[in-house]
């Protein structure tokens, strides 16, 4: 984002800074080689107030717009990516309650959302990012919902209590509705061994004969694939601000390393070999700043998105595994050795060019756009 323009925004920033090096950044490594977060350290982030940061003031939120939800995202991301992403996840959820929820959903559950970790699931075994081919299922009964079916692969799943839940409610027809862990016929399922972003949990959920009212719908019956499509895009702009923080992560170590290091009896900071490979991060990390800050920006304006998130997603999540590459390629042993985190910020950023919706497919989203101009 452009420096911020208010006080509040700053001493935000600021403080996320803080955070990042004293609480986050010292577990980046202990998180990896764990493939979880540490004990209590939810509860910390919880205690600071970053889950209520862009929920409305009305639910007791902080209620920072889009563009400064991103750079605070983006700091974190320098500490560690999984932490972000984390926050991502129940971010971009919130974001669809705000936008297709009823005002008693809304009250109900969003003043919970300061205490309370949200998740956005539409993939199952049967679907990815194909969502008619998913089988999970809301029937009508009366004056109520009855939700059944299994969801995989959500980004907080098992450490998220509340969760938007994408079901058929006809054989061509997707809906959204809500659930809340609490409410029986809900469980939990296996986890996933993610290689990389290894603190944020990716788990599944069953839910069997679930029972939801009108009010748990988001939108309208039928409104499936258009908020699972918001949903993607409130998601790729954050999943740029991450990947500009993972690129500043690999900037960082790769300058710290070149100055200290020497090649015969030359510095490395000296090698034009080494300018390369540092503009090329340099470079990578600047545009995928812009391109994540344009979205967030049109975003807060009120204006069309979905085109420059997919482009913060697809280019940063590619350039961010180049730039993990080139900085290994810099510290080279040490660069392979587990002893520095370049290789898991490698592969981190690998899980961004799947993560809501493969490079391909945003390839194709934003060919698309251009065609239609």
């Amino acid at each position: 984002m452009p420096s911020p323009t208010s006080a509040a925004e700053k001493l935000l920033l600021q403080m996320v800074d803080d955070y990042t090096e004293r609480e986050i950044s010292p577990e980046d490594m202990p998180m990896d080689a764990a493939g979880d977060f540490p004990a209590g350290f939810i509860q910390k982030l919880t205690d600071t107030g970053f889950l209520g940061l862009m929920l409305p003031q009305e639910f007791g939120g902080a209620g920072f717009g889009p563009e400064v939800t991103a750079a605070a995202l983006n700091h974190i991301a320098r500490g560690n990516a999984s932490t972000a992403v984390t926050l991502e996840g129940h971010f971009k959820t919130i974001d669809q309650i705000l936008k297709f929820g009823t005002p008693a959903l809304q009250q109900e559950l969003l003043p919970s959302a300061n205490d309370r970790i949200f998740a956005f699931s539409m993939t199952e075994a049967s679907g990815g990012s194909n969502p008619m081919g998913i089988g999970s299922t809301a029937t009508r009964e009366g004056d109520h919902w009855v939700l059944n079916g299994d969801k995989i692969m959500i980004t907080n799943g098992g450490l998220a209590q509340v969760y938007c839940v994408l079901v058929k409610t006809a054989p061509h027809e997707l809906s959204v509705f809500v659930v809340d862990q609490d409410m029986p016929g809900f469980s939990f399922g296996k986890r996933e061994d993610f290689i990389g972003l290894r603190g944020t949990p990716v788990g599944e959920i069953v839910m069997d004969h679930i029972i939801v009212d009108n009010d748990h719908l988001l939108g309208k019956v039928g409104d499936g694939g258009r908020i699972g499509d918001s949903a993607h895009d409130d998601a790729r702009i954050l999943m740029g601000a991450v990947l500009t923080g993972i690129m500043e992560h690999d900037l960082k170590i790769a300058t710290d390393y070149a100055k200290e290091r020497k090649a015969g009896d030359q510095p490395l900071t000296a090698l034009q070999v080494t300018h390369r490979k540092v503009a090329d991060i340099a470079m990578r990390k600047e545009t995928t700043k812009l391109l994540f800050e344009k979205a967030a920006q049109l975003k807060a304006n009120g204006q069309p998105y979905s085109e420059e998130a997919a482009m913060a997603k697809a280019y940063g999540s590619r350039v961010a595994v180049a730039a993990g590459d080139d900085t290994l390629q810099i510290l080279a042993g040490y660069g392979y050795s587990r002893e520095y985190p370049v290789e898991h910020l490698i592969r981190d950023a690998r899980a961004m060019e799947i993560a809501e919706g493969t490079v391909e497919k945003m390839r194709s989203a934003i060919a698309t756009a251009e065609f239609n101009k």
